[in-house]
């Protein structure tokens, strides 16, 4: 391996994606450095450049709950985890050019948004999940606060601590902790979605939207926290759907038949859910009318004032005066109502019966200030969005015994469809399920010859046979999995909807990776004091070009070229070398402007590079 000390001396770059980086630290430092002492920050120095009084108790309005500290700390540190690439799957021939722009992520989602956010920050149009609902029947499979690699954090924030004879002596708090997550509390549940917030939120674009599916169990502390993460003033919308017609459990006469989809925006003046096209197909012209095509309207209003909406339009062919009728007003007053007139959105009838209007008023189409929907927050209550539907479109995928509770496409198309304008966004969905969001993403781009893309992430949560044979047996023997886990069916399901819009619609490719979480290299030390490298085996020369390509900001769409193969790799302007010889360091001789990547992990001399040209050492970048 290459020591970081020695690169540093020569002044080579180094990236170490251990670090943890905290962007308001760093800005503090930069720019306030008097709030910053033995690095750690000062909050009395904070509450001085405020201009308040240190003294005084301020007291506000906050969300606390047992392990929030901890929470946070999660958010900040670093992963252990990289990508492995598994397979790629091409519904078309393999002679297609088109690179794969679409992925799914099988891992622990906390670790693949960290990954992510290296290349992804800010780059994500929209987020959906449907994450644990923290009812009775669920149990938390992700181990976010008792990992080997979170150990340090633990200790750190003063939950742990390590005696004289080594011994680890965990506080009364983190046992709590382990407990309250054990019990399906809200502090468990609040703790566990709290870093994955945050990390959705660095994730989205500044016009970026995220929609959460929730039930009554967290609902109204989901809101207070995305409250603190995404700002009260970004909330959007809360959406409620309806599940079911009937339920079996109205003790009390209570027939609850819904759930809600929150949506918070990045920044709320950059959002827009305007989206889906208006019915234009009403708009016509029988009447040859200058103006162009358009559609009878109805010029009254429920509310109004007498005063200024209700008066007599007199028809100057027969003479009838028309009023608002049933208690309604005109929607224009007057003077506004005689310059329609003027104008020709009121045509008047030359015959027509005692009890109709006298007058048509017309909307015409070149004055439709947008032909795009609004989002209606009671869109979802109609049936089609219903979890019977949803669990048709898995039955006729075959794979409808497999999944209890999945959305339906109809129900996400809907979403995607006003949560994107440019055909190229990015939806990242991270706790994937069945998969619906892909095949909402795929439908859509069939229907308008869009070019969205999506990111899955499944966790592998194993599949207990004892629990859910069916779903085992389905695993074992026709997926031919070894160790059945959710996300098998999650990228079986993908594959069997890409089939079959495919086949539909044989002008349209579709092509998506699936990747896994691998660990990282990493130095030990033994019991002797002596210090070790740790390497991972799994990972092919590919994989680790393509986590040096995420590392240096490129996404995983990029092509990724092989120079020579399993030694050096190339996106766009960046180079990563995994292994040297002569023919390597004779390509990077000639080499102009490519910065180049190296795993300081990996057997490489730094020497032979610094002796080729003194100008390289500008360009390497070595990453831990």
């Amino acid at each position: 391996m290459i020591h970081k000390d020695e690169a540093t001396k020569k002044g080579i770059k180094i990236i170490d994606s251990k670090e943890s980086h905290n962007a308001l630290f760093e800005n503090l430092k930069t720019h306030f450095p008097q709030t910053i002492k033995d690095n750690q920050v000062d909050l009395h120095a904070i509450a001085t450049l405020l201009g308040l009084n240190e003294a005084a108790s301020i007291q506000g309005y906050e969300l606390t709950f047992t392990g929030k500290a901890l929470a946070n700390a999660l958010y900040s540190t670093p992963t252990q985890k990289l990508l492995k690439f598994e397979e790629s799957f091409n519904v078309r021939s393999a002679e297609s050019s088109k690179e794969d722009s679409n992925f799914i992520i099988k891992g622990d989602n906390l670790d693949v948004l960290k990954i992510l956010k290296a290349a992804y920050s800010e780059k994500i149009k929209m987020i959906y999940i449907d994450p644990p609902y923290n009812t009775k029947n669920e149990n938390f499979i992700y181990p976010d606060n008792f990992r080997k690699d979170y150990k340090a954090i633990l200790q750190e924030v003063g939950l742990l601590e390590i005696d004289d004879e080594g011994n680890e002596v965990e506080s009364e708090t983190l046992q709590f902790f382990k407990n309250i997550q054990s019990t399906r509390t809200h502090s468990g549940w609040l703790a566990f979605m709290l870093p994955r917030l945050k990390l959705a939120r660095d994730l989205l674009r500044e016009d970026g939207v995220i929609f959460i599916s929730i039930d009554d169990n967290e609902q109204a502390n989901l809101k207070i926290l995305c409250d603190e993460i995404f700002g009260e003033e970004n909330f959007v919308g809360d959406f409620i759907r309806k599940t079911k017609s009937t339920t079996n459990d109205a003790k009390i006469g209570l027939n609850y038949q819904h759930e809600f989809l929150l949506c918070y925006a990045k920044d709320k003046e950059r959002a827009n859910l305007l989206g889906g096209q208006k019915d234009l197909n009403k708009y016509k012209n029988p009447d040859n009318d200058p103006n162009g095509a358009w559609v009878s309207s109805d010029p009254t209003a429920k509310s109004g004032d007498l005063k200024t909406g209700y008066f007599a339009v007199k028809n100057p062919y027969t003479g009838k005066e028309d009023y608002p009728t049933n208690g309604r007003f005109w929607r224009f007053s007057q003077n506004t109502m005689q310059k329609h007139i003027d104008e020709g959105h009121i045509c008047f009838k030359r015959e027509h019966k005692d009890d109709e209007r006298g007058f048509i008023y017309k909307r015409y189409l070149k004055d439709l200030q947008t032909t795009l929907k609004t989002f209606d927050s009671l869109k979802f209550v109609d049936n089609k969005f219903m979890n019977q539907a949803a669990t048709k479109e898995l039955l006729a995928l075959g794979l409808g015994e497999y999944f209890t509770y999945p959305k339906s496409v109809e129900f996400m198309k809907e979403i995607i469809n006003h949560a994107t304008n440019d055909n190229s966004d990015i939806i990242l969905d991270f706790f994937a399920g069945s998969g619906t969001t892909a095949q909402a993403v795929m439908e859509l781009n069939v229907e308008d010859k869009g070019n969205r893309k999506f990111i899955l992430v499944q966790i592998d949560e194993e599949i207990i046979e004892s629990k859910s044979k069916t779903a085992y047996d389905f695993c074992k023997n026709e997926l031919k999995s070894k160790s059945p886990v959710i996300s098998d069916i999650t990228i079986e399901r993908v594959k069997r909807a890409s089939a079959k819009i495919a086949n539909a619609n044989p002008d349209f490719t579709i092509r998506f990776s699936v990747l896994s979480l691998s660990d990282k290299s990493e130095l030990i030390t033994d019991k002797q004091g002596t210090l070790g490298l740790l390497s991972n085996a799994e990972l092919s020369p590919f994989d680790k070009a393509l986590n040096l390509a995420l590392q240096s900001g490129k996404t995983l769409d990029k092509p990724l070229k092989t120079i020579f193969e399993n030694k050096l790799y190339q996106c766009e302007d960046c180079l990563y070398l995994i292994a040297c010889d002569k023919e390597v360091l004779e390509f990077l001789r000639k080499s102009q402007n490519e910065y180049i990547f190296i795993d300081g992990f990996e057997d490489i001399n730094l020497e032979d590079f610094l002796n080729l040209d003194s100008s390289l050492s500008d360009r390497l970048r070595v990453v831990y």
